[in-house]
């Protein structure tokens, strides 16, 4: 028998695109579906609310004050009939497969517990132009399948997403106290440490449209700040199973280099390469890895100067010479490094990946937040 799954629309001002979503819903192949839509306290003079209502006994109709999208989420949370709950942004579409592709991979897993995503598509409002993103493009299978990964990456989007109604039951519902990051947050807290199963099928579709307001594009919120930061600073290495990463350098160093590009002044850092090394467990085999690394001809390799002190210390704590101090340059260094067309690429090395991956131990906290 086909399990019951809720469909979950939370909707403000909707009535420019709800309608779209709604038929998205309803025209699913997957036939086991109910629809609610939780209408968060609109103010547009019961726009969204004659939409919603003239859809009838087709959905399921919920109305309350304004509070944010988690409050809304929670709400349809709680009266879901179904086993599984999927969420859709009222301004953006599922395919009609989305529902069916999602059950057929539970079932072909042979574990219907498990929680499944997919890729997904942006489209550009109002040209409506479509972008594709495919994960597997930038990380191997294992990556994309690795819980904990996913919400520090930001490499699902959360209506991609059908995820047993049991995990709202065990890890409770959205954060009401979070307007942007509500959603990453409970991700992580649902996922860590555990396998999820990824399709890599297209299955919905993102608007991005001048009418969002709760993102800043150009920049980190600060709840986005404080998200990220914490998030790494919680990571452990069994949230990582089955990942493929024997130390949790690879996690940092690519974390950092992903985190630093959200700022605008270091938007042309595209070109920097992670510190990309052999995993092994044994702690000399990787200093001989790294010291034939740096030994390197193909590459100009640097270090940023404010880290040169730790770096250096790092290094002496495995007996490491690099005295070479014409390989620390500043940030303005680096960016006008990165605009000079050489031979040899360019490329500057993070300090935390780099000390994590030397001594094995982990990062403390004071040095994670020096950073903000």
């Amino acid at each position: 028998m086909d399990p019951l799954v809720s469909i979950v629309i939370p909707v403000y001002n909707g009535a420019n695109y709800l309608r779209e979503a709604i038929d998205s819903a309803l025209a699913q192949t997957y036939s086991n579906i109910e629809i609610i839509v939780v209408n968060d306290g609109s103010n547009d003079g019961g726009a969204t609310r004659e939409i919603a209502k003239s859809y009838g006994d087709k959905i399921r109709y919920f109305e309350k004050p304004n509070g944010g999208v988690s409050t809304a989420l929670n709400l349809g949370i709680a009266n879901m009939r179904g086993e599984y709950f999927s969420w859709l942004s009222h301004d953006d579409l599922y395919y009609p497969n989305k529902i069916q592709a999602q059950i057929d991979a539970l079932r072909k897993a042979g574990d219907m517990s498990k929680i499944v995503y997919s890729n997904w598509a942006s489209m550009t409002m109002p040209e409506r132009k479509i972008r594709e993103f495919d994960g597997v493009i930038f990380y191997r299978q294992e990556f994309l399948e690795t819980g904990a990964f996913l919400p520090i990456f930001g490499l699902v989007s959360g209506c991609s997403l059908l995820i047993p109604k049991i995990y709202f039951d065990t890890c409770g519902g959205f954060d009401e106290n979070y307007r942007a990051v509500q959603d990453y947050k409970k991700w992580f807290e649902m996922f860590r440490g555990k396998r999820l199963i990824y399709l890599r099928d297209t299955l919905i579709i993102s608007r991005v449209h001048s009418e969002q307001t709760n993102r800043t594009y150009s920049k980190l919120s600060e709840e986005e700040r404080w998200l990220y930061m914490w998030l790494v600073q919680s990571t452990e290495p069994a949230d990582l199973v089955g990942s493929g990463l024997i130390d949790m350098y690879h996690f940092y160093s690519a974390f950092f280099t992903r985190w630093s590009m959200q700022y605008p002044e270091a938007a042309d850092f595209a070109l920097k390469k992670l510190l990309e090394l052999p995993e092994s467990p044994n702690t000399d085999e990787r200093i001989e890895n790294f010291i034939n690394f740096l030994n390197q001809d193909e590459y100009e390799t640097y270090f940023l100067k404010k880290f040169e002190t730790l770096i250096k210390q790092a290094m002496a704590l495995r007996s490491i010479s690099f005295e070479s101090d014409e390989k620390f340059i500043s940030i303005n260094q680096a960016y006008q490094l990165f605009q000079i067309k050489s031979e040899k690429p360019v490329r500057v090395l993070e300090f935390l990946s780099l000390l994590q991956w030397l001594i094995d131990t982990p990062i403390k906290k004071e040095i994670l937040m020096s950073l903000v």
